[in-house]
């Protein structure tokens, strides 16, 4: 798909795009699934600091969990985002909410997909953040970076989805978010429907 078209083609499938939500008595967090416009269309993933206490250099999208001061679930993971990397609401063109998940923590996350521009620029907070990079739609698309794994949780061997990009290791309901937005957005046909994966 062509750069420019796929960023097009997000626009347009969001118009329609009916999000699955989840019933029930859970905490809430909210992630920011950012498309940078320019030059080539990519997703802006983060890596947690490895000094943190709770998922020491995981890799995870912009977001956290719900404060009570928060207007909405997108004002959380925005609030998030600009906290983190240094992107402001102004500078996020949010299309819309996808479908939620659930965590392996029994956390229950809302991302919200939107649109950075060519000039943002990233600032990252590093009490937080070790780094932080975008990762080429087309590459998402392809299936070459993805694939189903084994991961032993608390002694129970779960399958789930995971995006190998370079040195950084995508994995759990990161990934599941990942693939579904390629799926449903851009047409891809990662393989998360015809097995039974965990969010993790």
């Amino acid at each position: 798909m062509a750069d420019a078209a796929a960023i097009t083609t997000v626009r347009e499938r969001m118009l329609s795009y009916q999000a699955q939500t989840v019933a029930g008595d859970y905490p809430d967090a909210a992630v920011v699934v950012a498309l940078s416009n320019e030059p080539a269309p990519g997703v802006l993933l983060t890596q947690r600091s490895p000094h943190l206490s709770l998922h020491a250099g995981e890799i995870a999208f912009p977001g956290g969990k719900q404060d009570e001061s928060d207007e909405s679930l997108l004002h959380t993971a925005v609030r998030e985002m600009e906290e983190e990397v240094g992107i402001s609401t102004a500078q996020f063109e949010a299309l819309g909410a996808l479908h939620q998940r659930i965590t392996r923590t029994k956390i229950r996350v809302t991302p919200f997909i939107g649109i950075l521009p060519a000039d943002v620029t990233l600032r990252i907070n590093h009490d937080e953040l070790d780094s932080a990079f975008y990762v080429p739609v087309d590459q998402l698309c392809s299936g070459d970076l993805f694939s189903v794994v084994n991961v032993l949780d608390n002694g129970v061997t779960k399958r789930v989805a995971r995006f190998q990009f370079g040195d950084y290791d995508i994995w759990g309901v990161t990934a599941m978010i990942l693939a579904d937005a390629m799926n449903t957005l851009l047409g891809a046909r990662l393989p998360i429907d015809t097995q039974p994966l965990e969010n993790a």
